[in-house]
């Protein structure tokens, strides 16, 4: 997702992967469950590739629209579960998935939210902020109410300088409520948001194979 109020073309099948370290600061500040996890809009990868390069407890299935982004899919879970075509048209599983993670396309972002409530236990989408304050979500947002984790740092979707907008990361974990949460989530220094993909430490095993099922 990115906004176009800077008068940009949008990219191709709206596709605009998410900079690693706005995944690094959802996952610093939010506990979320081990076990199978689903990127329905997976794109090239880059959600599930920073996820595996900071936990070994996930598994990761992969859905994509686009048939062009395999080979990058098979490079991030190459024993994974990959499905091609439009997430929408599918029936959600009848086991719930521990975690359902996106970026969902801008065009799409609600039905993506609605199909992923109902195929998750935990839903975890970024979007913009504004979100929140549509009109004509104001009756779903009541009924589901999400946490909110603020991205202080505008991402860049493209590389080519910051979006326009603030993003969040909007969590929808399994027990439901009346209100959710707000919180502002750590700031980005410069050279770690120039670094789009993952960076793992000396230190830092790589993701466990055996887990990438």
């Amino acid at each position: 997702m990115s906004s176009t109020a800077r008068g940009g073309k949008r990219s191709e099948a709206d596709h605009y992967p998410t900079p690693a370290w706005c995944v690094d600061r959802l996952l610093e500040a939010c506990a979320l469950p081990g076990g199978r996890w689903l990127e329905p809009c997976a794109g090239e990868g880059a959600i599930a590739e920073a996820v595996l390069a900071s936990r070994d407890d996930v598994m990761f299935d992969l859905h994509e629209l686009r048939p062009d982004c395999l080979p990058a899919l098979q490079r991030i879970v190459p024993d994974g579960r990959i499905a091609l075509g439009d997430v929408l048209l599918r029936s959600p599983p009848r086991t719930r998935y521990d975690v359902v993670i996106t970026n969902p396309p801008f065009s799409s972002a609600q039905p993506v939210l609605e199909w992923s409530l109902r195929a998750g236990t935990t839903v975890v989408l970024l979007l913009r902020l504004n979100f929140l304050g549509t009109r004509g979500r104001a009756a779903f947002m009541r009924r589901h109410p999400p946490d909110v984790y603020v991205l202080p740092d505008r991402p860049s979707f493209t590389g080519k300088g910051t979006d326009s907008i603030e993003y969040a990361w909007f969590v929808w974990p399994r027990e439901r409520r009346e209100a959710g949460t707000i919180r502002v989530l750590a700031t980005t220094d410069k050279d770690q948001r120039q670094q789009r993909k993952p960076v793992r430490g000396p230190d830092q095993p790589a993701p466990k194979d055996a887990l990438r099922r």
